[in-house]
């Protein structure tokens, strides 16, 4: 299982953590949430803004004081997943 927290704040934080399992070798649903943190990074970087990030094997992490539009977004992707896969994603919001 995927499990995403998101902590708004100064800094903003999301983080993910684990594999969904939907499928070994072909996880779309793994793909989709990397697809969505791999767009907020892609997002803050673009334009040229001071975060913070580490990505690696079923982690990633993601901080930045600002754009809470961004993370928002992202946080309403996952947050659809969560609700289509829900054997697969979790998400947390504080």
């Amino acid at each position: 299982m995927t499990r995403a927290v998101f902590v708004r704040g100064s800094p903003n934080r999301l983080t993910l953590d684990g594999h969904a399992g939907y499928s070994p070798g072909e996880d779309i649903v793994c793909a989709a949430a990397s697809a969505l943190v791999y767009a907020l990074i892609g997002y803050l970087d673009a334009g040229g803004t001071a975060f913070e990030y580490d990505l690696g094997d079923g982690f990633a992490t993601v901080e930045c004081i600002g754009h809470e539009e961004a993370f928002e977004v992202a946080v309403a992707g996952i947050r659809l997943l969560a609700e289509e896969y829900p054997e697969n994603v979790s998400l947390i919001c504080s």
